[in-house]
């Protein structure tokens, strides 16, 4: 069974948490908690078992980032989640050297929350103007603030 090459694939890895996720809840069969440090090696791991990158995303928790790596499978349903929590300010690194697929993702992620992946070989904005001076996706209290008094 897939899952099962996948735990085999992420357990050397150290990665703070591989649980059995609860499909019919959450679209994911394993959810998984890494460092973004540990993305490029996650990534490897994945591909290694056939897996390919569905989406890549983040969420703006205000204090920090949690990017977002949705893997799947074509020949078996078995979808995995990487969830990584990356403090504002640093880079993560690019895992588009394994998935060139990443590129595009990562660099909408950039364009909309601002989130630098070090390594990338064309991080430029992709859906915003080059000289874009803000991220639509971000939480900025300022922002929500000067909305509410309006």
């Amino acid at each position: 069974m897939l899952i099962s090459k996948i735990k085999e694939a992420l357990s050397p890895l150290g990665l703070e948490e591989v649980a059995q996720g609860d499909y019919s809840k959450t679209g994911c069969h394993l959810e998984v908690k890494a460092d973004p440090a540990q993305m490029p090696e996650v990534a490897k791991a994945m591909l290694g078992t056939e897996c390919f990158l569905e989406s890549l995303t983040a969420l703006d928790m205000r204090e920090s980032f949690t990017l977002v790596y949705h893997f799947a499978n074509f020949w078996e349903l078995c979808r995995t989640v990487v969830h990584a929590s990356l403090a504002k300010g640093a880079e993560a690194p690019t895992i588009s050297h394994v998935y060139p697929g990443a590129d595009w993702y990562e660099r909408e992620v950039y364009d909309l929350f601002g989130i630098r992946f070090a390594g990338h070989p064309n991080l430029k904005r992709l859906l915003l103007p080059e000289d874009a001076d803000f991220h639509p996706l971000l939480k900025d209290s300022g922002a929500t603030e000067a909305k509410a008094n309006d």
